[in-house]
């Protein structure tokens, strides 16, 4: 008898799996493809996604300011006008008066909801899009939030995607 029938002829034992190993083997496997996923952060931004959520953040940002104008004017209106609402008229140079607000409230919306505007401000961070990707000092805030939301997106995604990866490879290799 040679060597390969006589190895092919011994028993492999079957060692069954604990429903508790098996568990432990989905929940490994489900823990390393969420941390393979993360991962994803480190993935290029591509500059639609970019313009996208900088033009998103700017108009939050001007919609937020026009909305605590329409509570100054408000205030003006009641003559109970705060500390907090003066230094932020005087910031703007604007006078306490309701005109005044209100016209500075359509000024701001018209900012993000014109098509014309839209279309610049848009064109502005496609534009400075390689400028900021290359030197990270030179990007102002809305910027470097927009960067920063692409990124983690992209990391919970990633994280969220790898897990289920990892959890669908756990339940196919598990027995159970």
């Amino acid at each position: 008898m040679d060597y390969n029938t006589q190895v092919n002829q011994i028993p492999y034992p079957y060692y069954p799996v604990t429903p508790s190993g098996s568990n432990k083997r989905k929940a490994g496997l489900m823990l390393a493809g969420g941390l393979i996923g993360m991962n994803a952060y480190y993935m290029p931004v591509k500059k639609d996604v970019f313009v996208n959520k900088a033009f998103e953040l700017t108009q939050y940002d001007a919609l937020q300011k026009a909305s605590d104008l329409e509570k100054i004017a408000e205030e003006v209106e009641k003559n109970k006008l705060s500390s907090k609402s003066k230094m932020m008229l005087e910031e703007m140079g604007l006078t306490p008066s309701v005109d005044a607000i209100s016209a500075k409230c359509k000024e701001i919306k018209a900012k993000v909801t014109d098509e014309v505007s839209v279309k610049r401000i848009k064109e502005h961070y496609a534009g400075n899009f390689e400028k900021y990707k290359k030197n990270i000092a030179l990007t102002d805030n809305i910027a470097s939030d927009a960067f920063k939301a692409v990124k983690r997106s992209k990391f919970w995604w990633g994280t969220g995607i790898g897990a289920g990866i990892g959890l669908a490879l756990g339940l196919m290799s598990s027995r159970n």
